[in-house]
């Protein structure tokens, strides 16, 4: 039993130095980010702000590869697919990790369970936005004219199932009013949408909405932050002029494939740390409507448990039925 023994802790001891000799190398090639979602998006111009920083204080190439489709679930499903060494990495957010987990029947995977939390990098909030000749000035306008007319309000959002849709969704409810949300494909749908006038109302994130409104085309009447964003300081929080208690913020962030060398994680989350907290990704983020926001592992956890709490309570309050 002695000699048995001896013999394994003997098989072990290479494995034991070759994992840490991994994690102390990493990363020794490039390494691939994968976005579940399309090329162009807040997520992905967020990351391509972030990765060539990112790449010059790792000493590696980051690779972002755009996997749009099922609302993440295909980056995510490749992510899994792969080594858990660091060299594949995916994008976490709202939609993806937290809302997804609650909306869909059953998940190829455990959102929670088969992955490791690396970062939280950003955060943001959502615009409430009409036409520049529309009648509504506030969003109490908005909840004034839906009580009054029940079922007679639209509201546009991204795709049944987006934090945008859940947070007209949650709007709806709280307000106690009656109204109809219209899902589009993709963001300029919405915004084109609500310009053209065949919607009253548009709930989306703030990048698309920043220029529309400095153009006059649209304007942003609500937040769905508890406090005013830097690139819209005119636009109130819809908790402090109209519906108290109603916030609604959306996070950005990292994971990895369950049994990611710590070593590994450790490094990107202090190095995400650092590129953050620069003046010029700072204001890189404020123009394209979010805000570099860091968190560490059990930070991004507490989100994503957090949201599926909450967005699970308003699926079973509004009765929304499981895709």
């Amino acid at each position: 039993m002695q000699r048995r023994q001896f013999l394994l802790a003997c098989g072990a001891a290479p494995l034991l130095g070759h994992r840490a000799y991994a994690a102390d190398s990493w990363p020794s090639k490039p390494v691939r980010l994968l976005i579940g979602y399309a090329a162009g998006g807040t997520a992905d111009i967020s990351w391509r702000i972030v990765a060539p920083i990112l790449s010059e204080r790792v000493g590696q190439s980051i690779v972002i590869e755009n996997k749009p489709g099922a609302g993440g679930i295909i980056a995510s499903q490749a992510a899994l697919s792969l080594p858990a060494d660091g060299y594949t990495l995916v994008l976490a957010a709202t939609g993806n990790f937290g809302i997804s987990p609650v909306l869909m029947s059953k998940l190829p995977y455990d959102a929670v369970e088969d992955f490791d939390m690396v970062a939280q990098v950003a955060e943001f909030s959502y615009a409430f936005a009409v036409a520049a000749n529309s009648s509504f000035k506030s969003v109490k306008d908005v909840i004034e004219y839906a009580r009054a007319n029940p079922g007679k309000l639209s509201i546009a959002t991204v795709q049944v199932g987006s934090a945008q849709f859940f947070a007209a969704e949650l709007f709806k409810s709280m307000a106690g009013i009656s109204a109809v949300t219209v899902p589009y494909r993709t963001s300029g749908d919405v915004i084109s949408a609500v310009r053209s006038g065949d919607v009253q109302l548009a709930v989306e994130t703030l990048a698309p909405v920043i220029p529309q409104v400095k153009s006059g085309d649209l304007r942003a009447i609500g937040i769905t932050d508890d406090s005013v964003f830097p690139g819209l300081p005119d636009t109130p929080p819809i908790s402090a002029d109209a519906l108290p208690d109603y916030v609604v913020k959306a996070w950005n962030g990292l994971a990895a494939k369950k049994g990611t060398p710590t070593e590994v994680i450790q490094r990107l989350n202090q190095e995400l740390r650092q590129v953050l907290a620069t003046d010029e990704v700072k204001q890189r983020y404020i123009d394209l409507g979010i805000l570099a926001k860091y968190g560490d592992p059990q930070t991004v956890r507490a989100l994503q448990l957090n949201d599926i709490e909450k967005w699970g309570e308003v699926m079973r309050s509004t009765n929304m039925e499981k895709q």
